[in-house]
């Protein structure tokens, strides 16, 4: 039932974005309608929160597991919106983002690519609204991890230091705060008021 769920969501998410790229696509000779707004590059990996590595055991030491978390190969992200003017004071925009990927030891992120869509709208010479959803339609960017062992051949999370068995059946692969890892490519909403004062 859970995968039937998701599989719904993934096929709306799909359906309410084509649809939107329909309404917006220009024709060839209005390509030119479109600008990009913002680009932002990065050597980091952004597709996913990376596990530190750092935690304390039960007897309260404190354990550094970093070398299986550290990326062995290059990394890189980068964002970016385009606009196109729509009827009046309307601006249409399509949030944009990929990432190469994350490959460590312990923990793996493929390559993802990801679509948004939103709109801004102009109020007066000097104010603006926008409302804008990130990551509506995504490709790749699946997390997989592996375990360590202890002496006793017990596998626990070199990330969190829970019993292996005990990290799967919470959410914390999942978990996007504190010392967490997981993706973070679900959908986001975004909206912003600016008003811009003239003396």
């Amino acid at each position: 039932m859970r995968h039937l769920i998701s599989l719904q969501n993934k096929l709306w998410r799909a359906g309410f974005f084509a649809l939107v790229l329909v309404a917006l696509l220009p024709s060839p000779s209005r390509a030119q309608d479109w600008q990009l707004l913002h680009l932002s590059a990065s050597s980091q990996h952004q597709g996913s929160k990376v596990w530190r590595g750092r935690f304390h055991g039960l007897n309260g030491q404190l354990y550094n597991a970093t070398q299986f978390y550290q990326s062995t190969r290059p990394q890189f992200s980068a964002n970016g919106l385009l606009a196109r003017s729509g009827q009046g004071a309307l601006t249409w925009l399509v949030p944009l983002s990929v990432d190469a990927g994350y490959s460590a030891k312990l923990y793996q992120a493929s390559p993802l690519a990801s679509l948004g869509f939103g709109a801004a709208l102009r109020l007066g010479a000097h104010s603006l609204v926008s409302f804008r959803v990130d990551n509506i339609i995504v490709v790749g960017g699946k997390v997989s991890e592996q375990p360590c062992f202890d002496s006793f051949r017990r596998r626990f999370h070199c990330g969190s230091g829970l019993a292996w068995t005990e990290f799967e059946a919470t959410n914390s692969a999942k978990d996007k705060s504190g010392g967490g890892a997981g993706q973070l490519n679900e959908p986001a909403l975004h909206a912003k008021f600016i008003h811009k004062f003239s003396f």
